[in-house]
């Protein structure tokens, strides 16, 4: 539909929040799933407490890799977590 669409990089930095208006910290990653018809829908937003340069794809779970990038990314993204996109308040 119009108007369902906006860009990551509009998405990418802004604060949100939980349902109780409580802050969670600024989205650092979007996660897609493929829907019915094969487009890319945002499902859920990885969410950090605090931005500390890029993400390397180690600080996921489901990724591994050299001991110390992984430990690397761990430390400095601590905290971060993926909230679902319906869960998801923005930045007011």
């Amino acid at each position: 539909m119009p108007g369902d669409e906006v860009r990551a990089s509009d998405l990418l930095g802004c604060r949100v929040y939980d349902g109780r208006g409580r802050p969670l910290g600024k989205v650092t990653d979007l996660i897609t799933r493929p829907d019915e018809l094969g487009r890319e829908r945002t499902v859920a937003v990885l969410v950090t407490p605090r931005r500390r340069g890029r993400l390397l794809g180690y600080e996921r779970t489901s990724q591994r890799g050299p001991m110390l990038l992984a430990w690397l990314a761990k430390v400095l993204h601590r905290g971060m977590r993926e909230v679902p996109w319906a869960e998801v308040r923005w930045e007011r």
